[in-house]
């Protein structure tokens, strides 16, 4: 018998997200600082260089803060055929899946995942990014680690229509 159960999972924001958030833009500033300070002791002319390296780890650090601050708690549930989103106010965040589309697992290190949720007919530009973490409950980490992975979640293969 291989059900896939149903589980029901809090997604979103935690400070886990920021540590690696935060460390991620830190390693590219030590990576920027290193660098000046290596080709700033005999050469000339790096000025524009800094400034464009400053300016591409500033806007690194916009987009990673945007995306802190569009991770809000929601409910990311599974009933055995379809995946539901939530807002905490108990509202649909987004229609009902159909039976092709999937919850995306983009990174997983096995306490700690992003997510992507596919967008209903908008385009990629409308898909939700949802982090997920294993002490934002600990009992049902499994169960939504099993869903995820479960045959369930992937779109069925047809033939090819080229063929």
């Amino acid at each position: 018998m291989n059900e896939v159960p149903s589980v029901m999972y809090p997604v979103g924001r935690s400070p886990r997200l920021g540590v690696i958030l935060l460390g991620l833009w830190l390693a590219g500033a030590v990576t920027v600082l290193s660098w000046w300070a290596d080709q700033a002791s005999g050469r000339s002319g790096l000025a524009w260089r800094l400034g464009l390296l400053l300016s591409v780890l500033a806007l690194t650090g916009w987009a990673l803060h945007s995306f802190w601050r569009t991770q809000i708690r929601r409910q990311l549930a599974f009933d055995g055929d379809r995946w539901h989103l939530s807002h905490p106010s108990g509202a649909e965040a987004f229609p009902l899946l159909t039976e092709q589309a999937q919850v995306a697992v983009l990174w997983d290190a096995q306490r700690c995942m992003l997510l992507r949720w596919p967008s209903a007919g908008q385009g990629a530009r409308r898909a939700a990014w949802l982090w997920a973490e294993a002490s934002s409950d600990p009992l049902r980490w499994h169960l939504l680690r099993c869903a995820l992975y479960s045959p369930a979640n992937r779109p069925a293969i047809g033939p090819d229509p080229e063929f």
